[in-house]
């Protein structure tokens, strides 16, 4: 089989025995830091096949997006009956909260249709390039937008909780409503100018292959058609200071309110108990409050495959062990289906609630 290169006015892929080139030798390109979806599952998604003739690593990968996007399901359902409680929103924290499972549901359903456009678009040749390149800049640069909106309302959160701590009743409830809904309203607008680049960086590349049969003849018997990422060397190094920014910068936001958190509430109880040294105090207030350390280093944890994915080299040759690529992939998207695990079951306050919301729906159905 011999691949050659076609012109017909779109980016033209050839296959190149050096994996950190796109193209042949008349029209190539260097492949840029990072791996998508698509470059995982390029090789593994049969064309003109049916979901049954694909190979089990496909089969495997749609069964966690169903189970993803049911946890997912699950997950805002629970949150959003808890955070609908008007009383839970006479502060921010309960207005990020219901604002999280909101986004945390557009994430995981972004994730979902990320992975059909993908797998879709793979099987069956017949879809037009239009509606191709429309999905290439669309909906992945929308994933990330719901992704880091979500990431960045749970460090608002454990912002609110600090500032509360520190102004103690001299906390201002209003004014913390009043905040929340404004940074809820700019948040998104700051997050898309800060990955504002990426649509413009991504298209749809295409090669045909070609067999010649025994008159020396050559026919096309498939066209591949992917969608490909090229930054600059400049533009690759601001993309990864913004993957840095959105990944460790709530990390880091979440770890030191907790931290003060901890810290502020043991110096106050220690002015108020002179009985007790403050180091019992921090020792007690880290027994009571150990999962707001936890929580976040577990939601870092889970999101670094994430980062590690991104910042990998193009020249990596994904084909030859895509479970190694794949599952830390699926991994780095489950911190947006844990709202309801990380802030609701340690809440005694917001089971209570939910226990509550559940109860008067449960009346609703039955009359």
């Amino acid at each position: 089989m011999q691949i050659d290169v076609v012109t017909n006015g779109l980016y033209i892929i050839a296959i190149n025995p050096d994996k950190c080139i796109i193209g042949g030798s008349c029209n190539s390109q260097t492949k840029g830091i990072g791996i998508t979806l698509d470059d995982i599952l390029r090789y593994e998604i049969n064309q003109n096949m049916t979901l049954k003739n694909q190979s089990l690593l496909v089969k495997i990968s749609v069964a966690l997006t169903m189970i993803m996007l049911i946890m997912g399901l699950i997950n805002s359902i629970l949150s959003l009956l808890t955070f609908q409680n008007a009383d839970l929103r006479k502060v921010g924290c309960g207005i990020y909260l219901l604002a999280s499972s909101i986004t945390s549901l557009l994430t995981i359903s972004m994730f979902t249709i990320n992975f059909s456009f993908i797998l879709l678009n793979q099987m069956n040749s017949s879809i037009d390039l239009s509606t191709r390149r429309g999905g290439c800049i669309s909906i992945e640069p929308l994933l990330k937008l719901f992704l880091y909106f979500d990431t960045w309302l749970n460090a608002c959160v454990a912002i609110e909780r600090a500032i509360n701590v520190y102004q103690g009743i001299s906390f201002n409830k209003e004014k913390s409503k009043r905040l929340a809904r404004w940074i809820i309203f700019i948040l998104p607008f700051c997050i898309s100018a800060t990955t504002i680049h990426e649509p413009l960086h991504r298209n749809i590349f295409e090669y045909p292959v070609e067999e010649k049969d025994t008159y020396g003849n050559t026919e096309i018997i498939e066209i591949h058609r992917w969608c490909v990422i090229n930054y600059s060397s400049a533009v690759q190094d601001y993309n990864t200071a913004i993957l840095f920014i959105h990944l460790i910068g709530p990390f880091i936001t979440n770890l030191f309110s907790a931290l003060f958190i901890i810290f502020g509430t043991a110096r106050q109880r220690s002015l108020a108990q002179t009985s007790r040294s403050y180091v019992t105090h921090i020792r007690k207030q880290l027994r009571e409050h150990k999962q707001l350390v936890i929580s976040p280093a577990i939601l870092l944890i889970l999101a670094m495959p994430r980062l590690i994915i991104s910042l990998l080299s193009g020249c990596v040759k994904v084909s030859d062990k895509p479970w190694l690529y794949l599952l830390p992939y699926f991994i780095s998207f489950t911190p947006s289906i844990l709202v309801f695990v990380v802030f609701v079951v340690p809440s005694e306050l917001y089971l209570k609630t939910l226990k509550g919301s559940l109860r008067t729906w449960q009346r609703r159905i039955c009359h």
